[in-house]
């Protein structure tokens, strides 16, 4: 009774929804399954949208969102039916999350971005399609643009990559393992290797922040950050044309500065976060 109560206290927190869904083997292969639904209705959603009219940056707006939806009722749907057997294991513990913490996480996801962005200067040239596609989100409304990778992606791949597939892999198997293949998932499900390869090293950072600090509600607020910077970068006019930040400095002592610094940043951070205890150790 005491679990029902706590369900329903909570209701009104999306998160709490995924509580008694911890996934094991088999549930991972039904959240694929439920995934790649997903890109079906997706992908026909978007048919439909563009023969219909609809501009690209207005159909991904629609259409990304239903990527999501089938695993989020499965998991939903599986989580109620846990609730009288199974022990509460939140998405979010709600450890570390104040000013302090959202301001060394900001900070923290500035400079890692930085650090992980030079990756793109031994990647190949990004072909000129893909560019098109990126341009949707540079010509569309802010509004939208925001809407799009400000609030939906971060709110969602967490979801995923860190509160439903980390989480199910840290009671498993080892945390560098669960953390290289969680991050390995999100750089995979970006669908290239321009943006997939930095996400893998993104990944790699807010598996890390979400292992020792359990909080999901940080790590989408890093997430937003990092995909916010990069589309105010997009929108000036005038850094139109650089693929890289490298691109965007007037030298390269400026910009071998500006890397040191955020190298020395992102691993303050790293060893910050390493020093917290695990809400599991707090509890005990």
């Amino acid at each position: 009774m005491r679990n029902k109560h706590r369900l329903r206290a909570s209701s009104f927190d999306l998160l709490s929804t995924y509580n008694y869904f911890t996934p094991g083997w088999i549930d991972f292969l039904w959240i694929g399954i439920s995934l790649f639904i997903g890109v079906l209705l997706s992908g026909l959603l978007g048919i439909a949208l563009n023969k219909a009219g609809f501009e690209p940056i207005y159909i991904q707006l629609i259409s990304y969102p239903i990527l999501f939806i089938p695993s989020m009722l499965l998991a939903s749907s599986l989580s109620r039916r846990n609730m009288f057997r199974d022990k509460e294991n939140p998405l979010d513990k709600n450890n570390y999350w104040s000013v302090k913490q959202v301001l060394i996480a900001a900070i923290s996801m500035l400079a890692a971005g930085f650090v992980i962005d030079g990756i793109n200067l031994i990647l190949p040239p990004m072909p000129e399609d893909f560019k098109e596609v990126m341009l949707t989100l540079k010509e569309g409304p802010v509004w939208v643009s925001i809407l799009c990778v400000g609030i939906f992606a971060p709110f969602m791949e967490e979801w995923l990559c860190r509160g439903i597939i980390l989480r199910g892999l840290l009671g498993k198997i080892n945390a560098p393992a669960a953390l290289i293949i969680s991050a390995l998932f999100f750089g995979v499900i970006h669908g290239n290797i321009w943006q997939g390869v930095p996400a893998f090293f993104i990944g790699i950072l807010l598996g890390f922040i979400y292992y020792k600090s359990g909080s999901l509600k940080l790590t989408m607020c890093m997430h937003a950050i990092h995909n916010l910077v990069a589309l105010t970068l997009m929108k000036i006019p005038s850094l139109e044309a650089a693929e890289t930040y490298f691109d965007i400095f007037p030298s390269v002592w400026t910009y071998g500065i500006t890397m040191t610094a955020s190298i020395v940043i992102t691993t303050l951070t790293v060893i910050y976060f390493a020093r917290l205890k695990r809400p599991e150790e707090v509890s005990e």
